[in-house]
């Protein structure tokens, strides 16, 4: 099976897009104001909420978990559809790596989660982007959102259909925008991220399928199956 060299520049259009309002909502406070919302007599209205916590964040991890886990079945069970194969493969390297990614860069970077920011009686100031990974500042170990990562991350198989059937197919959007979606409002609501953040994260996850589609590419034209 040969790969055919990728032609689809979609995924930097829309992280063009959404960096662009990343930037905006920032900057603007439109991300203050949201979060204030949930935010009254001096705590977080949902924070500790049973549905939001237990089920949805909690609960949501291990969704996200046992879907990855039917995709590394999936991939071991299926060794005779070599584009099912390779489909399968770059969805599951795609997602490891996004998640992955997010995890890291939550660890460097110093923008701090709504309720350990100073607006909302917590103690660490709110930065601009230039200071995002500043080294005199305490990592803020919110940014990007973590939770929604475990959503986002499977618009892989979106990305991952173009790439091997080389058409689009729109319903496996459906999957990653939905738990995206649902993961990052849960967290939004409780006060633990800002929308900025679970922008940053959805712009993480689709520059990772983009980079794994042309590494994939790379790689298997050299090692043609």
């Amino acid at each position: 099976m040969t790969f055919h060299r990728p032609q689809n520049k979609e995924p930097l259009f829309l992280i063009a897009g959404l960096t662009l309002a990343m930037v905006l909502i920032h900057n603007t406070g439109t991300d203050f104001w949201l979060a204030g919302h949930f935010f009254s007599g001096g705590k977080w209205i949902f924070r500790d909420n049973f549905f939001l916590e237990k089920i949805l964040h909690k609960g949501g991890v291990i969704f996200s978990q046992l879907c990855l886990l039917t995709l590394i079945i999936l991939r071991v069970r299926d060794r005779q559809d070599l584009f099912k194969k390779h489909y399968l493969n770059v969805v599951l390297i795609s997602t490891i790596l996004s998640i992955v990614s997010v995890f890291l860069l939550k660890r460097v970077t110093t923008f701090p989660c709504p309720w350990s920011s100073q607006p909302f009686l917590g103690g660490q100031p709110l930065l601009p982007y230039r200071m995002l990974f500043a080294t005199d500042y305490p990592k803020g170990h919110c940014f990007p959102a973590g939770h929604s990562s475990g959503g986002y991350a499977f618009l892989s198989l979106y990305f991952a259909y173009t790439f091997i059937y080389g058409k689009r197919n729109f319903r496996t959007l459906i999957p990653g925008l939905f738990l995206g979606l649902v993961f990052g409002i849960t967290q939004q609501l409780r006060g633990a991220h800002f929308l900025s953040h679970d922008l940053a994260t959805m712009i993480v996850c689709i520059f990772v399928s983009w980079f794994t589609i042309w590494g994939y590419y790379s790689y298997g034209n050299k090692n043609e199956t």
